[in-house]
């Protein structure tokens, strides 16, 4: 028996949840993904939880799901679940969905207040909206080996307005701080820092250097200032980064990073203009 909660309308931007055989097999929950269906020109929706006793029984929620939201009007539909759980990969496998992205996420515990050093030639400090659109003027234009450059539905110029967006709200409020270095009187490097209220953790979701100051220690030192900052607010911070992307993992493991957990993107296309693209 298959139930459809809210009542089974075409409204796109409302979640649902999908139970299949009363609740006592599996269940899906969906909420639409504004700010990446705004931005990309594409309707799209997130499974954002997804429990099973099956591979089976996964792929059956999965295919109603996909059902659902076609009907609904979605043109893709992500995923994102632990590397260690086969049975539901599997199920993501069959029903169609495509893997776009593997994802690695450090942790570093924190006991106590850590003091932020100081630098002969770099300043860091909080950031201000000319940092921001300095940053923003040199890192859209540079691949960030994301799930975004991944999916071919996806254009180059709305991937790069994606990626402005996401630096500008960091500094407007998405972001507790957004932390600078300063090289030569501008902008070099940032680590976006972000405490989740709900689990109190602590989160680092942008970590970059610019082009121009690459070879010249600014990630890690602003890593260190970033954890700092963090080390009087939050007992735990972790920081996510793509498997392929080597250079990331070990800068965060020389800041005394380790490995936490391993997760997979996958993504589903059921609309017209999402499978046309793909």
């Amino acid at each position: 028996m298959l139930n459809f909660t809210p009542d089974d309308t075409r409204i796109s931007d409302r979640p649902f949840t999908i139970t299949l055989n009363g609740g006592a097999d599996a269940e899906a929950a969906f909420a639409p993904e504004p700010f990446d269906s705004e931005v990309l020109g594409l309707r799209i929706g997130r499974i954002i939880s997804l429990t099973a006793p099956s591979t089976t029984q996964y792929e059956g929620v999965l295919k109603q799901v996909a059902s659902r939201a076609r009907r609904a009007g979605y043109d893709q539909i992500l995923r994102r679940t632990l590397a260690q759980n086969l049975p539901e990969i599997w199920a993501l496998e069959r029903a169609g969905f495509e893997l776009m992205d593997v994802g690695v996420t450090f942790a570093r515990a924190l006991r106590g207040a850590l003091d932020a050093p100081s630098y002969d030639d770099l300043q860091v400090r909080q950031a201000t909206d000319d940092d921001i659109r300095e940053i923003a003027c040199d890192m859209v234009r540079e691949p960030w080996d994301s799930r975004y450059e991944t999916d071919r539905a996806y254009g180059p110029a709305e991937v790069g307005d994606l990626r402005t967006r996401w630096l500008w709200n960091s500094h407007r409020g998405r972001a507790d701080a957004v932390l600078v270095g300063v090289l030569d009187g501008r902008p070099a490097g940032y680590v976006t820092c972000r405490v989740d209220r709900q689990s109190g953790r602590g989160e680092i979701e942008l970590v970059g250097t610019l082009p121009g100051f690459r070879g010249r220690n600014v990630a890690s030192r602003v890593l260190t200032h970033a954890v700092a900052w963090f080390s009087t607010r939050t007992p735990l911070v972790t920081v996510r980064t793509q498997a392929t992307n080597t250079a990331a993992a070990t800068l965060y493991e020389r800041g005394n990073f380790t490995l936490h957990s391993s997760d997979v993107t996958f993504r589903l296309a059921v609309g017209p203009s999402a499978r046309d693209k793909a």
